[in-house]
């Protein structure tokens, strides 16, 4: 569905009028995002969690020989 219009280089007072409301909701909007910014650190999820620690090359090394077991146990059978 849609709207046919026709370009007379002509606007109206109605056309004027939406334009300004759209341009003034758009300018309110972007306004109000700059100040409420959803940040993940700001999120529940993440309540209680930390960051990496020193021991992540243990979880990447755990990962590695699970992947390796699995290609050992179905390439050499």
């Amino acid at each position: 569905m849609g709207i046919l219009v026709e370009d007379n280089k002509e606007r109206s007072k109605l056309q004027d009028r939406i334009s300004a409301d759209l341009r003034e909701r758009a300018e309110r909007t972007s306004l109000e995002e700059e100040h409420d910014v959803d940040l993940v650190e700001d999120s529940r999820h993440v309540e209680g969690t930390h960051k990496t620690t020193r021991f992540s090359w243990f979880w990447f090394v755990l990962v590695f020989l699970a992947a390796l077991s699995l290609i050992v146990i179905f390439v050499l059978r």
